[in-house]
């Protein structure tokens, strides 16, 4: 499964390669600040969840440290088997929403460094 998502991923990011090639300026910049606008869309709600949910299982089994949302993923090993998936992918769609936002990010400044 993990092996097709990154395939997929990959084809989804040649794609956006190919067209940002062939793209004029203001399709750049408005399609990256549309994939901005679409990875804080999904990725906060995601990110927000994953920490209550981290929280949460963690809590429930006094294995909370202090400071605990600094570094959240140092702390997935200390999730139970019985929540750890779900906890984890709520992670993972969190982080595919900043993964949207870096690649919107670069294709706005793209596009506004052709303008120039």
């Amino acid at each position: 499964m993990l092996e097709s998502l990154l395939s997929l991923g990959l084809v989804v990011l040649f794609c956006i390669v190919g067209w940002a090639f062939g793209a004029t300026t203001e399709a750049l910049v408005r399609g990256g600040v549309g994939l901005v606008a679409l990875g804080f869309a999904y990725g906060i709600p995601a990110a927000i969840v994953y920490h209550w949910l981290l929280y949460r299982s963690l809590s429930r089994c006094d294995r909370l440290p202090g400071r605990w949302w600094l570094h959240p993923t140092t702390l997935h090993d200390r999730v139970p088997s019985g929540d750890r998936r779900g906890v984890l992918a709520w992670g993972a769609i969190g982080g595919t929403g900043f993964i949207v936002i870096v690649i919107g990010i670069v294709l706005t400044s793209i596009g506004l460094w052709r303008m120039s």
